[in-house]
């Protein structure tokens, strides 16, 4: 399981670090853990969707805070170090 961004109470938005429900040792030994990420990030956001389709992390669209996103990012877990890449989608207006 990965958690990126979303809100937090009283209005404010989470980090914008990616954490990982780390399930190696077993269900009663599971960890989160910070996922090290380099370079640029989707930045904050709230009301986003994320999908894994190995080995590509998506992130698309939510709200900043401040407006409303339409950016697709994609992290590929198989190449470390890891970094985002913001995906330039035909026709995404």
């Amino acid at each position: 399981m990965v958690v990126y961004g979303g809100a937090t109470g009283g209005g404010s938005l989470a980090s914008d670090d990616l954490y990982l429900l780390d399930l190696r040792n077993g269900d009663s030994a599971a960890q989160w853990m910070i996922v090290p990420v380099v370079g640029k990030t989707p930045q904050r956001r709230y009301g986003h969707s994320i999908v894994f389709n190995k080995p590509f992390l998506l992130v698309f669209g939510g709200n900043t805070g401040t407006e409303p996103v339409n950016d697709v990012w994609c992290l590929n877990v198989d190449k470390a170090p890891f970094s985002w890449s913001q995906l330039e989608i035909a026709g995404s207006e």
